[in-house]
């Protein structure tokens, strides 16, 4: 596929063999997400969903912020509770499709993330931020909660009372601050949070698509079923990958290679 522009230039998609990249391009309003923007993640999602050669999906920012949320000056428009209704609806289930890929996920960071941007990160599995940029849900501002997840996402990774304080506060918080909270995994440097995930991306690609999905399906049982129900997804996964031809393969690898050394 190599890269293509979308929803008039405002989205740039790259697959460049197993890995995907989704980069909002509107530095101008800080990567805000228009109602084409988010179609166009929707559209990506469905896509990367159906690639099997595809095994990590990177999501982006161009200039210096990740994604600052909603296009207010646009979303204003949308006035009642039954377009709020829509609107959230629309949202979240796209980003419930993104948390539900097989690939691994990434959230590249790469500055100041805000708002439904903030809730985009938290769908993703891992989230790089660069040192000097911060987080921030702001919905509170304009007089509302999350919209797309994010709030039921935010208190999985923190706990209650942190998700509420942070919500209720709406303050800018650091990176390092972030990740002591468990809102990211990984502090990089500036400048270098695309280039450390497709760094993992790489190191995912390496163990193969089942793989990377056998352990999000382990670890997502983990945290949402009950021990037994869990134990048993994992046996499930680990029988599945066991009998596998990509398995027996690398078994036969390995041993082939202690014969020759021996």
């Amino acid at each position: 596929m190599g890269m293509v522009e979308v929803a008039g230039g405002r989205v740039q998609i790259e697959i460049e063999g197993p890995v995907a990249v989704f980069e909002v391009c509107r530095p101008e309003v800080h990567n805000a997400l228009d109602l084409e923007c988010l179609e166009a993640l929707g559209r990506f999602v469905e896509m990367i969903g159906q690639r099997a050669d595809v095994c990590a999906v990177i999501l982006a920012g161009r200039g210096a912020s990740f994604i600052s949320g909603g296009d207010l000056r646009q979303f204003s428009t949308l006035r009642g509770v039954e377009a709020g209704n829509a609107l959230s609806r629309r949202g979240g289930y796209i980003l419930a499709a993104l948390e539900d890929l097989p690939q691994l996920t990434i959230a590249a960071m790469g500055g100041d993330t805000y708002g439904g941007g903030v809730e985009l990160a938290l769908a993703c599995d891992l989230r790089f931020i660069e040192r000097s940029s911060n987080v921030a849900l702001v919905q509170g501002r304009h007089g509302l909660t999350t919209a797309w997840g994010g709030g039921v996402r935010l208190a999985r990774c923190v706990g209650y009372a942190r998700a509420l304080e942070i919500m209720l506060e709406g303050r800018q918080i650091p990176a390092e601050e972030a990740r002591a909270l468990g809102m990211v995994n990984r502090v990089v440097d500036d400048g270098q949070a695309l280039v450390e995930a497709r760094a993992m991306a790489a190191r995912a690609a390496a163990l193969t698509t089942p793989v990377v999905e056998g352990a999000k399906r382990v670890l997502r049982a983990a945290v949402t079923l009950e021990r037994e129900e869990a134990w048993a997804e994992e046996r499930r996964v680990f029988s599945e990958l066991w009998g596998s031809a990509h398995h027996e393969a690398r078994v036969q690898d390995f041993m082939d290679r202690r014969k020759g050394g021996a």
